[in-house]
């Protein structure tokens, strides 16, 4: 008799597999019996044309044609205080701060989130090509300072970022606590990423996960997801209403027109401030993404207090001239009378008494 360890069988997973066996086998399980997942895919409640049908001759002339109107012609005026503005804790308990494309930092009720972080240069699968960042980040990942969790709402390449993510799990941003809410299936990418199981929750629709006093609540959205050429819907995407015991705040992700958004605004409102994407948009990707007027629309949709418009001036993804967007939302919102903030990256916006449509169209001067 002998107490040495018996050689490993290569046929028999160790022990260290089956962790992660069960993990994947539980994913799978939740992805399969999801509402939204049949013929082996995720599937919006609205029918939605993610490619387009036939030729386009506007689009082909804008993508061969456009490309200097789709750069900005002078530095972006990235604030280079914004660390500084965003010491102490803000006056009545919600502030948001946009940082580039998705990125937003949003402090409620004595939490504090980050959705779709993206710190690197190319919203891209490889670092040597693709949408290059017209601006540096406001913030270092080092700077941000505790973040509670963090938000993904799909797995684009815009709005999870690899590099960011390793960063991430190689402690760039020591604040973060680990934790990562996400869509059905976006768990596997972060897990592949080094992102420890222990911290990844993922949610399907109209599911809710609470972190102190705030309820997170995973929601419809009206888009579609995929890394590659293979996996098209395979993961889900999703929004997130944050619900505290003072304010609400809703952050759409990637997302086309669909009446969802005035069902969640019955269900979970009144919500202070909703932010919505209004760039990288054509009307032949009307379906799934809103562009500014449309998400001005959802916005009405939404009844709520203030816009914040995400999702435009940091990636040249979409086929219109950079700022068109922005100029197209101030014009509507000039015009309507109504809240919407156009700041500039970094500059944060602390929520309080409405006292009327004061911004500065500073992406004017960048021509």
């Amino acid at each position: 008799m002998t107490d040495a360890t018996p050689p490993a069988d290569p046929h028999v997973a160790s022990a260290v597999d089956v962790p992660t066996a069960r993990r994947q086998e539980k994913r799978q399980t939740r992805i399969e019996t999801s509402p939204r997942f049949h013929d082996g895919r995720f599937h919006n409640t609205v029918s939605t044309q993610v490619l387009p049908s036939g030729p386009n001759l506007a689009m082909l002339g804008d993508f061969l044609f456009g490309q200097k109107k789709r750069m900005p012609g002078a530095t972006i005026p990235v604030l280079t205080d914004t660390r500084e503005r965003l010491a102490g804790a803000p006056d009545g308990g919600l502030r948001l701060t946009w940082l580039s494309h998705a990125t937003v930092l949003i402090e409620i009720d004595g939490l504090r989130l980050l959705t779709d972080p993206v710190w690197g240069m190319r919203a891209s699968p490889v670092s040597f090509a693709g949408p290059q960042r017209f601006h540096p980040m406001p913030l270092q990942l080092s700077e941000l300072g505790r973040i509670d969790a963090i938000l993904l709402s799909h797995d684009h390449y815009d709005h999870l970022c690899a590099e960011t993510w390793r960063r991430l799990v190689q402690g760039a941003a020591p604040g973060w606590s680990g934790k990562v809410l996400t869509p059905l299936g976006v768990g596997a990418h972060l897990e592949a990423l080094g992102v420890p199981s222990a911290g990844i929750v993922e949610l399907d629709w109209h599911e809710g996960y609470k972190i102190a006093d705030l309820e997170i609540v995973a929601v419809p959205a009206r888009h579609f997801s995929g890394r590659g050429a293979l996996d098209r819907n395979r993961t889900l995407w999703a929004g997130f209403a944050l619900l505290g015991p003072k304010h609400r705040v809703f952050f759409s992700g990637d997302t086309g027109p669909t009446p969802e958004h005035r069902d969640i605004a019955a269900s979970l409102g009144p919500f202070d401030v909703v932010l919505f994407e209004i760039g990288a948009w054509n009307q032949a990707w009307a379906d799934f993404h809103l562009g500014p007027e449309g998400a001005f629309a959802a916005f009405s949709q939404m009844s709520a207090r203030a816009f914040l418009p995400i999702h435009w001036g940091t990636f040249d993804l979409g086929l219109h001239p950079w700022a068109e967007p922005a100029e197209t939302l101030f014009l509507r919102a000039q015009t309507e009378q109504a809240e919407v903030w156009q700041p500039r990256p970094g500059e944060p916006i602390v929520f309080g008494p409405r006292a009327g449509v004061r911004v500065d169209p500073w992406w004017r001067a960048v021509g």
